[in-house]
């Protein structure tokens, strides 16, 4: 095996017997350092090259092995480093100890060169498995928060589950591509799925700038929140500039494409359902009615409900656009926000910015 790919081993003793022979030991295996001492074990430990184990003498004049294990232990740059102990003590009340400041293993005096060997080779099998488990998590991690929100995603990992629950004030935003039926029909899927994924990626951005976290992606639908997991302040009026900025820069961004925008306020259900494939999503009245607003929305305009326009029209550009029949609401008024008023534009960019 290549010395640059061998594993560092770092040996602390201050007999030079004892050094030499677990050298030799370890040569052919093994890269090796030595400290004659407790300080310079932990220059060598806390240097640039980390050793992957370190055999560490008990009876050492002026520190011991045991006050550097712990010191080992408390810096968080040598604290996953394991330990074996070298010693030629055999009372369990010693192991017990070295145990205690965070050894992994014992080594007895006089040694034998199989067993050293052997317990090198499998505390560090132990460690790459370790290792390997924890990159696992924290790819399982990544997945988890590409999936999910922030905060479910967490609770997922902490616990196994989210419990469901129902939030009060949560405004809702729905956004779709006018005509995109009969887009996809007429071209390539590859230039259709590339187009989408490029503004859903723009809204994606648009829509953590205005504190919306994104719940998901419908088709040519694209569903997005405030106040839910995350507080923030005026949820509403983030998500009504939200979707006009979303209806701006689609615009801007050349794909040929016209978006609406439907927004909505009140009480939802949020929860996870699926266990082989989670999916976060919310549920309610709050919700059906945010996606009926597209019925009614214009291109580039934001619907929201009556009861909506009542609380942000004093901030939003807007008219009536007509009725909707709901079912279990009968007839419901529209209106279309066309822009922020000429102060609240200002504030909305210093906000953003």
């Amino acid at each position: 095996m290549p010395s640059s790919d061998r594993k560092l081993i770092l040996i602390v003793d201050d007999t030079p017997t004892n050094v030499s022979v677990i050298a030799g030991l370890l040569k052919d295996s093994y890269k090796t350092k030595v400290a004659t001492n407790g300080e310079k074990a932990l220059a060598i430990a806390g240097g640039a090259e980390k050793p992957a184990l370190i055999l560490l003498d008990v009876m050492m004049p002026g520190m011991d092995g045991y006050e550097v294990c712990r010191r080992l232990k408390a810096n968080p740059a040598t604290a996953e480093i394991p330990i074996i102990f070298l010693t030629a003590k055999t009372d369990a009340i010693d192991e017990e100890k070295g145990f205690e400041v965070g050894a992994v293993d014992y080594i007895h005096k006089p040694f034998s060169g199989p067993i050293v060997l052997a317990r090198v080779k499998t505390q560090l099998a132990l460690q790459e498995a370790l290792e390997e488990a924890n990159e696992a998590r924290d790819q399982a991690d990544e997945l988890l928060h590409a999936l999910l929100p922030r905060k479910a995603a967490e609770e997922i990992r902490d616990f196994g589950s989210m419990i469901p629950r129902r939030h009060d004030n949560i405004a809702v935003l729905f956004c779709d591509v006018t005509n995109f039926t009969a887009y996809c029909d007429k071209h390539e899927p590859e230039d259709v799925v590339s187009r989408l994924d490029a503004l859903f990626v723009i809204f994606e951005r648009i829509a953590a700038t205005h504190g919306l976290e994104k719940i998901k992606t419908i088709g040519d639908g694209f569903m997005a929140v405030a106040g839910l997991l995350q507080t923030v302040d005026d949820p509403l009026g983030r998500a009504v500039r939200c979707g006009l900025e979303m209806a701006s820069t689609t615009i801007d961004a050349d794909l040929g494409w016209e978006v609406r925008v439907g927004v909505n306020a009140g009480p939802v259900v949020a929860g996870i359902v699926g266990q082989e494939r989670y999916q976060f999503d919310i549920w309610g009245d709050t919700v059906n009615v945010a996606a009926r607003m597209l019925e009614k929305a214009e291109p580039s305009t934001v619907a929201v409900t009556e009861d909506v326009w009542s609380q942000v029209s004093s901030l939003f550009e807007g008219e009536e656009l007509g009725a909707l029949e709901i079912k279990g609401k009968g007839t419901v008024s529209v209106y279309g926000v066309r822009a922020c008023k000429s102060s609240q534009a200002k504030a909305a960019k210093e906000e953003v910015t």
